[in-house]
């Protein structure tokens, strides 16, 4: 092959990437394609280099790997031009299958997010949603860039330090203080932003990300305890994830995350509230109990086993908070983060066996 040849085969193959992102329009296309092929590391090449979707991007890429949203569309509108990027409107259409499910038990969602693009060189790259800052005087809070809710979020800045507090109170653990928390108004946009694959949700934390929540209807006081229940589940999350070490926290087992997260918020739930939550952990100890080791990680745990892992955890941390004193369940958590082991995070609580540590737990539900 000549030389002008070899150009030319080079500059052929490389033109279809080189321009495959010079508008916005063919952003959207670009992200469409890698999102229905499932390809994370093509969808991650199309995020902004910096900022924080550049962390949350990559699980929400991985998702795609895991469950492709074959027939999600992407597209942009409302283009507003800003410095070297723009903000846009993106609407996201995809028919989201239950786990487990056929293609035609899927349900057809719609979202509209206000997103930023940044141009790098040439080429424009996803920078995620975009968002109003809200003064505070701990962490960083944002409320998703759609009218009226960063002026309905604003009264709700206090209440970080004051979540943050009640999780010092419970379990004596700090929450970091560039936490970043993000609001949003409804379940469907929060979702989308996290995992096509996700059914709508209040809350939500992965290690290294933000807290994101939406912000609750109602009464003021309603809000304000509902806000604070929210936040305070989210920051334990942080918080054990800052106290286990870096990477240690994955050792810890889901049920057993949810179940401090649940139990530091306690003071933010109505009594009818806690009541329901102690009677569904009770009603499950007596029958349809589901295996502790079967909701360990939470890929893996079926949809259809979630209200398991939230309710068995938190039952499992009153015992231990119970009959080990206040920092039973700590101490148990902090054992798994350091030896990954169950038996051995067992004996840390002065059990023979995470059987022996189970089988009481139950027992000491059903009873309850």
């Amino acid at each position: 092959m000549t030389p002008r040849a070899a150009l030319f085969v080079g500059l052929t193959l490389l033109c279809p990437a080189a321009l495959a992102q010079r508008t916005p329009q063919e952003l959207a296309g670009a992200l469409q394609k890698a999102a229905r092929a499932g390809d994370a590391s093509a969808y991650r090449a199309l995020l902004a280099p910096s900022g924080t979707f550049t962390v949350e991007g990559a699980n929400f890429a991985a998702d795609l790997t895991r469950r492709p949203p074959g027939d999600v569309t992407y597209s942009f509108s409302d283009i507003r031009p800003q410095g070297s990027g723009a903000e846009a409107n993106l609407t996201l259409v995809w028919t989201r299958v239950p786990e487990g499910g056929s293609p035609a038990e899927g349900e057809v969602s719609r979202v509209t997010l206000p997103v930023g693009l940044v141009r790098v060189g040439d080429l424009w790259r996803y920078a995620g949603e975009a968002f109003e800052p809200i003064r505070t005087g701990t962490g960083t809070l944002l409320a998703l860039k759609v009218p009226g809710l960063p002026e309905r979020v604003a009264p709700l800045a206090p209440l970080l330090a004051r979540a943050a507090q009640e999780v010092r109170n419970v379990l004596s653990l700090t929450v970091p203080a560039d936490a970043v928390v993000k609001v949003y108004p409804d379940a469907p946009r929060l979702s989308a932003s996290v995992y096509l694959s996700l059914p709508p949700v209040a809350g939500w934390n992965e290690p290294g990300e933000a807290i994101k929540f939406v912000l609750p209807e109602g009464p003021p006081a309603e809000v304000e305890r509902a806000t604070l229940r929210v936040l305070t589940h989210e920051f334990t999350h942080l918080a054990v994830g800052l106290a286990a070490g870096q990477g240690r926290d994955k050792r810890i087992p889901w049920w057993l995350h949810e179940g401090l997260a649940n139990f530091a918020a306690r003071a933010f739930v109505s009594a009818p509230g806690w009541q329901a939550w102690q009677s569904r952990a009770n009603a499950y100890a007596r029958s349809g109990w589901v295996p502790l080791t079967e909701l360990a990680d939470f890929p893996s745990v079926p949809e259809a086993r979630w209200d398991n892992a939230y309710r068995q955890g938190l039952g499992v941390v009153e015992f231990l908070a119970g009959t080990r004193g206040k920092e039973g369940p700590w101490r148990l958590a902090q054992a798994f983060a350091e030896t990954g082991n169950a038996d051995a995070a067992a004996r840390s609580a002065d059990f023979p066996s995470f059987a022996a540590l189970e089988t009481a737990a139950r027992s000491w539900l059903a009873a309850r």
